[in-house]
């Protein structure tokens, strides 16, 4: 048997100098901006580093569809690339994230929201990664002063609602949400939505902000009919039940327009009421350069046509959108939940 050697006390030196490189070996929950390609070093190089990942992970609250057709057009024209789609509600993807953040594992790469509060909240944490494509950084069209904002967080796009009126039921249609105090709508004839939660809330603020104080007490006097939530509004418009409706969402018109339903909708002049959403690369993500190239995909105008159907576009002049992001409403539900 060989000769035991004596036990010795391990020098605090050498203790931390263990302690760093196990963190580093395990990963931990680095900074993953240290393998982020610059802003200044051009879209190829961006490019390259996306492939070399691989992969990309989107958490979304915008509609699921779009997000497919979103992904299908940015691997094709970045093959190579994978795309994993998971759409679901605010409140759950932001669990989710806040779950990844205080771990350190992250699977989202990239995560599009509308809860202005929560992203506020984590952008002040310093939670997100500085955009590094060149539309996100002033070399495009998307209009980085307006929308991108302090903490890294940017607008991708916006979900809009609207007046609606059945074309068979009212055939001179409406212009503007004034139009809806007609006489002649009067008795039930129009949908409004029941004020359940404060964005709604700030709907009718919205109204009021807009039209005049004394707006909502007007079209409550219309006497109007009640509804959950745009949905059931406007299917009640396509099927005669309603005339006209206060807060329809075209997104959902369109396909029955398309098949023949009587209805039409219009964007108010003076701007619309809806949801700006938010995109953020997170400090967390697996895969940081090619979130950053598929954020920077979504602000082009190929990227604004396919996730802005009959919505709000950042960029002007998209086919298919609406109004531009800069005259949607941004909600005051901080200011309602105080």
């Amino acid at each position: 048997m060989g000769v035991r050697p004596r036990r010795r006390g391990v020098p605090p030196v050498v203790l931390l100098l263990i302690s760093t490189m196990t963190v580093a070996a395990c990963g931990g929950s680095g900074d993953k901006s240290k393998n982020l390609v610059s802003a200044d070093a051009g879209i190829d190089a961006l490019v390259a580093a996306a492939k070399k990942e691989g992969k990309v992970t989107i958490y979304s609250a915008q509609g699921l569809d779009a997000l497919n057709n979103l992904a299908a057009a940015f691997k094709k024209e970045y093959p190579g690339i994978d795309v994993d789609v998971v759409r679901g509600v605010d409140g759950d993807l932001g669990t989710k994230v806040e779950t990844e953040f205080q771990t350190g594992k992250g699977i989202a790469d990239l995560y599009v929201s509308a809860s202005l509060p929560w992203v506020q909240s984590e952008a002040k944490a310093g939670k997100f990664l500085a955009p590094t494509g060149p539309e996100l950084t002033g070399k495009g069209a998307y209009d980085v002063k307006k929308y991108v904002h302090d903490g890294n967080y940017f607008e991708t796009n916006s979900a809009v609602l609207t007046f609606g009126w059945n074309t068979k039921l009212y055939p001179k249609g409406l212009t503007d949400y004034p139009d809806l105090l007609d006489p002649a709508l009067a008795g039930g004839k129009i949908g409004v939505v029941q004020p359940t939660a404060a964005s709604l809330v700030d709907f009718y603020l919205w109204l009021e902000e807009t039209y005049g104080a004394d707006f909502v007490t007007k079209l409550a006097a219309q006497k109007p009919r009640i509804y959950p939530s745009s949905l059931p509004m406007g299917e009640a418009l396509a099927s005669g039940e309603i005339a006209a409706g206060s807060f329809v969402a075209p997104i959902a018109l369109d396909p029955a327009k398309a098949k023949g339903a009587p209805i039409a909708y219009k964007m108010p002049p003076s701007g619309a009421w809806g949801a700006r959403y938010y995109g953020m690369v997170l400090t967390t993500a697996p895969h940081p350069n090619a979130a950053q190239l598929l954020a920077n995909f979504m602000v082009t105008e190929k990227g604004q046509e396919l996730i802005t159907p009959a919505a709000g576009s950042v960029l002007p002049n998209v086919p298919g959108t609406l109004i531009t992001n800069d005259k949607v409403r941004v909600q005051a539900i901080v200011a309602l939940l105080n």
